[in-house]
């Protein structure tokens, strides 16, 4: 079964190898990829005045009729493609497929080489793989809450600017200048949405796609209703904004009375990295029959197992909706 099993890791292996030089070719090296790319920056350069707006326009451009397709029919393609746009990254689907593709092979192929169990294998190239996803979801979630801390004080200055007899669109502009990223990131492509024409409505509904957050899905709805039925927004704001706050201490209280599970869940998950790094400068022959025999891969194997499905445990334990 292990002969079997080799044999194909080792066929995929030499498939991936040699597909993906010409992926890599064609889709950074490529003469008529270069020159479509030159094409769209000189026409969109003549429309935008400023390096940011070009890379906002860009980016909802489909590249080919393949990304076109894949959306349309692939959910998991549509998740990368809003994951990446979430996290604000200047990763591509492609090139996030391609460093996932190279890193499993990586592993697989370390593996073969020293002759590891098969199981364990794949669940080291696949874990090797998941980490730009994982990396990536991390950096979204990060920019989120970096977002959602910095809301209510934008609400707030929104208030003012209207009482000030400035218009929404105007206060929305005045916060893409003024707000550090991710505030004023987001909010300027707002701004220059409607200022190429866009619905204020489709606008500010797509102000959600790329972020993270909670209180910003409030306060979207909250516009949205008030541009509908009217009514006072300099009001509506200061109280929405006076119910972030208090879900955000409320979240900080919480955070506070979860640290021991957090604090317990680290410790845990990296205490057997901390005693196998101590086991192999102390005594490197002993530790190293984990990885060396088929009993050893099987416990390790196990363990991992075990480790994973602990911290994932406590991780539900401590997580806390508010």
């Amino acid at each position: 079964m292990s002969t079997v099993l080799i044999s194909s890791g080792v066929f995929i292996a030499v498939v991936l190898i040699t597909v993906l030089p010409y992926w890599v070719w064609s889709n950074f090296f490529s003469s008529r990829n270069k020159a479509k790319k030159e094409r769209l920056q000189t026409i969109h350069s003549l429309v935008h005045s400023s390096k940011s707006r070009l890379d906002n326009a860009l980016s909802y451009l489909p590249e080919n009729e393949l990304e076109a397709w894949l959306r349309s029919r692939s959910r998991t393609f549509v998740r990368i493609e809003n994951l990446i746009k979430l996290a604000h990254s200047q990763f591509t689907v492609w090139r996030l497929v391609g460093l996932m593709l190279v890193l499993f092979i990586v592993v697989v192929a370390f593996g073969l080489w020293r002759q590891a169990n098969p199981m364990l294998m794949l669940m080291l190239a696949l874990a090797s793989a998941s980490a730009p996803v994982l990396w990536l979801s991390q950096k979204a979630k990060k920019r989120g809450k970096a977002f959602g801390d910095k809301l209510p004080e934008t609400l707030d200055y929104i208030s003012r600017a209207l009482r000030a007899s400035h218009s929404l669109n105007m206060a929305i502009s005045m916060i893409g200048k003024e707000f550090p990223d991710p505030i004023g990131t987001e909010f300027k492509t707002v701004a220059d949405k409607i200022n190429f024409g866009i619905p204020f409505k489709d606008a500010i509904a797509q102000l959600a796609d790329g972020i993270q957050s909670r209180d910003l899905n409030f306060f979207i709805v909250s516009i949205l209703i008030q541009h509908e039925t009217g009514g006072n927004l300099t009001e509506l704001l200061d109280r929405l904004a006076k119910t972030m706050r208090a879900r955000i201490k409320l979240r900080g209280k919480i955070r506070t009375l979860s640290s021991e599970g957090r604090a317990s869940a680290w410790i845990l998950g990296s205490l057997p990295f901390v005693l196998a790094a101590i086991l192999w400068i102390a005594n490197p022959g002993y530790i190293s029959l984990l990885w060396t025999t088929s009993q050893g891969q099987n416990l390790l194997l196990l363990g991992i197992v075990l480790l994973i499905v602990g911290l994932f445990v406590l991780n539900r334990l401590v997580k806390i909706k508010v």
